[in-house]
């Protein structure tokens, strides 16, 4: 794995294209329970190449041809995760495709990657919480993606820290009490929110966007 990312690191088109192929593959990988966590999608080699990928991803320059690339594969993931069907019980899962996503834009976020801070980045991170808030994603595919990758990482912890970095990046995370915003606030008016105001626990309820124009959310999300 490591060989083969090193051999990439000059060849990042190359990247990209076994990248999209994977969140490609992730968006209608929905295995069952029993095999949940005993293939290569949940093993710690799987995680590996999601986070390797973010540190070559994250070397791609703003100007580069190969940023717009990066910017379609966030593009892409963002409309995957909105995809969901009115019954969630009446559609394939896409909790894997959501893991993957979490782990690669939390990645992103670690490595202060350009491109996260991006419209499309910020956008990427809130259809993440809006799935959160919608779905509570299978454990077993949880602890398939937690369990066989490093010691103490747990899903909790890394879904608090995220929560607060989008707070940094001006992307609110309101009580249900509050009136959601309607879109992503400006990059050039972009805020801290102070902790009191926007408790952790709480998801987005509500997002327009297309045909998925409301998303609502159960409150202390940090806790289940």
């Amino acid at each position: 794995m490591y060989i083969i990312l090193e051999l990439l690191d000059d060849h990042q088109e190359q990247l990209l294209d076994i990248l999209q192929n994977y969140f490609r593959h992730a968006a209608t990988y929905n295995p069952d329970t029993a095999d949940a966590g005993s293939t290569t999608y949940f093993s710690k080699v799987g995680i590996d190449f999601i986070v390797e990928s973010v540190r070559a991803a994250s070397e791609l320059e703003p100007t580069s041809p190969l940023f717009s690339r990066h910017v379609n594969v966030l593009q892409s993931l963002a409309s995957d995760l909105r995809d969901l069907p009115e019954d969630p019980e009446a559609g394939p899962s896409l909790d894997y495709l959501f893991f993957a996503s979490f782990t690669y834009a939390n990645r992103l976020l670690l490595w202060d990657s350009d491109m996260i801070t991006t419209e499309t980045g910020r956008d990427l991170i809130l259809a993440i919480l809006q799935y959160r808030g919608h779905i509570i994603p299978r454990k077993d595919f949880e602890d398939g993606f937690y369990n066989s990758s490093y010691p103490g990482w747990t899903f909790d912890n890394d879904w608090s820290s995220f929560v607060d970095r989008a707070r940094v990046l001006g992307i609110v995370v309101p009580s249900l009490a509050q009136e959601p915003p309607a879109d992503l606030p400006p990059l050039e008016s972009t805020e801290i929110h102070e902790k009191p105001d926007h408790p952790s626990g709480d998801a987005v309820v509500e997002v327009s966007h297309g045909h998925h124009s409301s998303i609502r959310s159960s409150s202390k999300i940090d806790d289940e």
